[in-house]
């Protein structure tokens, strides 16, 4: 392990399983998991303490998709299998382990009657007709970054094709723009609420920023700072640095009462720029270093 990692004392007492195992989970080629969480290190004491209490959950199992893949991308491999043939595979959670592995073989693995690559087509496809804001941000992100993946595949037509479905969902999305954070139902029936604007600022701060102009930023902003206290800290902290705020997500993530998989997911996706995303990986997205906030050490080669 690299020096300066903070003792187990850090996570409060909390472990409470073999001091080897919690160890393990950070050191390259251990022989407890087949991979490991990368090391936090030179950060300050609550962001150092979120990340780790946040990184004991993963190793006692609850854990979001990026830390999966990095702790034991075998077993993640074979639940990933699992759950597409059983229809309940997530679209976030196969990109995830495929750029943080590499592992590109996994697409022609069949499951359940499909390869995994037809698996993903399906669960980034567009339906008919408008969704609250939330669904249909979150479609236009996996629209788009199965665009991405079939570019890297060479299916530059598909990927074209994807790509612009994704484009007139994302100009549907913000044609509901309310002004303030907040958004016009699609529908009487479909109806967003004021309960919604969370999930929607999520969505579409995390899923597809790029379509936002300044005002709209500025102002998604402003109505995270002012409306998502009581929100998760981690599911609000990423879209706040995906929309350029990470100063404000590196105060939310710092004081995480209890931390779990968002908070870390959100720090290692966000302040550090482990996007694991098809989009990122195409560009040759690569770990960032923000000043004041520490480093991660003992990355995969994938990833650096």
């Amino acid at each position: 392990m690299p020096d300066g990692v903070p003792s187990i004392d850090l996570v409060a007492g909390q472990w409470d399983g073999p001091r080897d195992r919690w160890l393990a989970a950070f050191t390259p080629g251990n022989d407890t998991f087949s991979g490991h969480l990368p090391a936090l290190v030179e950060a300050p004491d609550p962001l150092a303490r979120s990340y780790y209490l946040a990184a004991w959950q993963a190793v006692r199992g609850d854990a979001g998709p990026r830390a999966a893949a990095l702790l034991d991308p075998v077993r993640t491999r074979a639940r990933l299998l699992a759950a597409l043939a059983s229809a309940a595979g997530s679209f976030r959670a196969v990109e995830s382990y495929l750029v943080v592995t590499g592992d590109l073989d996994l697409l022609a693995e069949k499951a359940g009657g499909a390869t995994v690559l037809d698996h993903l087509r399906a669960l980034a496809a567009i339906p008919a007709g408008s969704a609250p804001v939330a669904v249909d941000a979150a479609r236009v992100g996996r629209a788009r970054a199965l665009a991405a993946l079939l570019r890297r595949l060479g299916e530059a037509d598909g990927a074209a094709a994807v790509e612009l479905a994704a484009a007139d969902r994302a100009r549907d999305v913000l044609g509901r723009y309310a002004g303030g954070g907040r958004w016009h139902a699609p529908s009487r029936r479909a109806g967003d609420t004021p309960d919604d604007w969370a999930g929607a600022f999520v969505a579409v701060a995390g899923e597809m920023p790029e379509f936002l102009d300044l005002r709209q930023r500025t102002e998604l902003v402003e109505f995270a700072v002012r409306h998502l206290g009581e929100e998760s800290r981690g599911a609000v902290a990423y879209p706040l640095c995906r929309l350029g705020r990470t100063d404000l997500a590196a105060d939310l993530l710092a004081g995480a009462e209890r931390p779990g998989p968002a908070d870390l997911e959100a720090i290692l996706a966000g302040l550090f720029g482990i996007r694991a995303d098809f989009a990122g990986w195409e560009a040759g997205t690569r770990r960032v270093r923000q000043r004041g906030l520490g480093r991660l050490e003992n990355l995969p080669a994938t990833l650096t």
